[in-house]
């Protein structure tokens, strides 16, 4: 399970892509411009891949719990660590809401929510930018130096960056709850 998070952090972490297109029309005219770019995948991508994230973070909780159980650990340990985690809390609210599609109850009492999710693209990275009438390409040479941005807000306007949420919740997982499994080998049952 760690190892897909690992996975799941770098994909998160990396802008690369086929590219994408999407079209929109400029306040105040009365033309449509259809905007492409290539070597970054679409921002939409990029959102679905940090929930997907959010999701598999605070999914490592059930294997915890179970873990713990099987050395004769109480599984509540998980929710207690939890509870005194913000980050924790902050990854339930978002992977939560993201699997349901609303939050009626929130885990950190603040409503948790993901946002400004999208890059920006340095110049030194942009290979070429055509412009044909309505129609504008960007070509992204080194989609590595793409700067990534993703935002946790909680009410009351609180911001976060999500990475150091996602690392946080990560830390608390590793230092607290997985050290005290590994600390503890699992007991030995025989079949009679």
């Amino acid at each position: 399970m760690r190892a897909r998070i690992r996975r799941a952090f770098r994909v998160a972490t990396d802008a690369t892509g086929a590219g994408y297109e999407t079209s929109y029309q400029a306040e105040g005219t009365d033309f449509t411009t259809k905007f492409k770019a290539i070597g970054v995948k679409a921002p939409e991508q990029l959102e679905d891949d940090f929930l997907a994230l959010f999701v598999w973070v605070w999914s490592l909780k059930d294997y915890l719990k179970a873990a713990l159980k099987a050395r004769g650990l109480p599984s509540n340990t998980v929710d207690q660590e939890v509870d005194g985690c913000p980050a924790l809390t902050y990854v339930a609210d978002i992977a939560n809401r993201a699997k349901h599609g609303s939050l009626r109850k929130s885990r950190s009492g603040k409503f948790a929510r993901l946002v400004d999710v999208g890059y920006e693209v340095p110049r030194d990275a942009i290979a070429s930018i055509v412009v044909a009438g309505p129609d504008v390409t960007v070509g992204v040479k080194d989609p590595q130096s793409v700067f990534i941005h993703a935002t946790v807000i909680t009410s009351p306007d609180e911001r976060m960056d999500a990475l150091a949420v996602l690392n946080d919740a990560m830390h608390a997982w590793e230092s607290k709850v997985i050290a005290r499994i590994a600390a503890n080998p699992a007991v030995n049952r025989t079949c009679r």
